[in-house]
């Protein structure tokens, strides 16, 4: 079984680590981590998570949270030996499952356009393949604003008719 670890370790501070010390660990840490300096890419990926989650109050709390909650850090990757952190938050938090497939299925036709675009309708016209792209292009921001909004509120934006007239 692989030795497990808290993002506290991957940085080398103790949980009561004050936001300085964190800030520390993390710049001597990268300064042997970072890529440009010979290190593992993922590994100093791993750190800089690490290193956003303890250094902001609020992450820190989460993941504090988190650690207590499950009774047991997260398992550390094999490969390189850094951990994976707590578990993704879910990619659409509140969001329905049906938005979600929206979301997936309009992505997914936006690269299918731009697959046929590219690959089957540029050889027979050009202009064709160019309005499958500028189509593909406009399919991605449209699919986030409708995965990101609110969900409605029922009855806060209506009004009943009859609650605008006046009784004589």
């Amino acid at each position: 079984m692989a030795r497990r670890t808290t993002l506290y370790d991957l940085l080398g501070v103790p949980p009561s680590a004050t936001a300085e010390e964190i800030r520390a660990a993390y710049r001597h840490a990268a300064r042997a981590l970072h890529p440009d300096a010979g290190g593992n890419a993922a590994a100093f990926q791993r750190l800089t998570t690490a290193y956003h989650i303890l250094g902001d109050p609020a992450g820190r709390a989460g993941y504090d949270e988190y650690l207590a909650t499950s009774g047991a850090p997260p398992a550390t990757d094999a490969e390189d030996g850094v951990p994976g952190g707590p578990p993704a938050p879910a990619a659409f938090p509140g969001v329905s499952r049906e938005v979600k497939r929206g979301y997936l299925v309009m992505m997914t036709v936006a690269l299918g356009l731009f697959i046929l675009a590219g690959t089957v309708v540029r050889p027979v016209s050009v202009p064709a393949a160019i309005a499958m792209a500028v189509v593909a292009m406009v399919i991605p921001p449209v699919a986030a604003i409708m995965a990101n909004r609110p969900p409605p509120t029922h009855g806060t934006r209506r009004r009943h008719r009859s609650a605008g007239r006046r009784s004589s």
